[in-house]
């Protein structure tokens, strides 16, 4: 079957940026945004588009020639006692202005303070969605040393038949559980979790309509929704991450 995919680069949404918001002052530079983009070009298996929040992002953007969406945060919903809006939230919203007719039906969301990503994992990520039945497909990779041990992991059983032709060094497996704690893990490869997500259209059309579960408050973690829903995650395992990927826990929701 023939996929269009369409690649969202989000600004990034931090505390110091909130805070200058709420004092009406400049907010953070986006200067990875640029980056970002160029990556997200490279890997050539769709357009790119950036989902801008502030006047900086947004010249940011312009400034690497980026067609671009802004987002008004105010206008997401800050329901079930959420830290940030909603990631969830800001992509569908996004892609629905940018694409109204559904033209793309795959959606790869890529957080601005990934700028380093190599254009590979972005390409190699398509593969975990060859099978229908899988709704959304993420990014793991080995646990650091240096790793918060707050931050996010995934337990994986991998199918070792799987081949990734674009990255042959990769694999690719089931996605049983997301969590913080690595204890509450009772089955699978414990890996950390790369936050870059590519959804299936459809599906991200359907995980946005119901709400988070208690389990997904508690863990700060939106894609435990999407197991909740009873709806099959995969995960492509990348050897050389994360490589600075993983990003401070409370910035879960950016």
């Amino acid at each position: 079957m023939e996929r269009n995919p369409l690649i969202v680069v989000s600004s990034r949404i931090d505390t110091a940026a909130r805070q200058a918001n709420a004092r009406g002052g400049v907010t953070s530079d986006h200067s990875n945004i640029a980056t970002a983009l160029r990556h997200a070009e490279e890997a050539d298996i769709g357009c790119a588009i950036v989902d801008c929040h502030d006047d900086a992002s947004e010249a940011a953007s312009r400034e690497a020639g980026a067609y671009c969406v802004r987002t008004d945060l105010s206008e997401l919903p800050r329901t079930h006692n959420y830290k940030l809006p909603s990631g969830l939230a800001r992509v569908a919203q996004t892609v629905a202005r940018f694409d109204r007719f559904c033209n793309h039906d795959l959606i790869i969301h890529m957080p601005e303070h990934f700028a380093d990503i190599d254009a590979r994992y972005l390409r190699a990520l398509m593969y975990p969605l060859a099978s229908n039945e899988v709704a959304m497909a993420t990014l793991a990779g080995p646990l650091s040393p240096d790793m918060n041990d707050d931050a996010a992991k995934v337990a994986v059983t991998w199918n070792e038949d799987r081949k990734v032709y674009v990255m042959p060094e990769a694999k690719i497996g089931t996605i049983g559980q997301f969590s913080r704690d690595s204890a509450k893990f009772k089955t699978g490869d414990v890996c950390a979790h790369i936050p870059v997500y590519l959804y299936r259209r459809s599906a991200l059309d359907r995980i946005v309509r119901e709400p988070p579960s208690d389990r997904e408050l508690e863990e700060n973690i939106e894609a435990i929704r999407v197991l909740d829903l009873g709806l099959r995650v995969e995960a492509l395992h990348v050897p050389d991450g994360p490589k600075g990927l993983i990003p401070d826990p409370t910035a879960a929701y950016d």
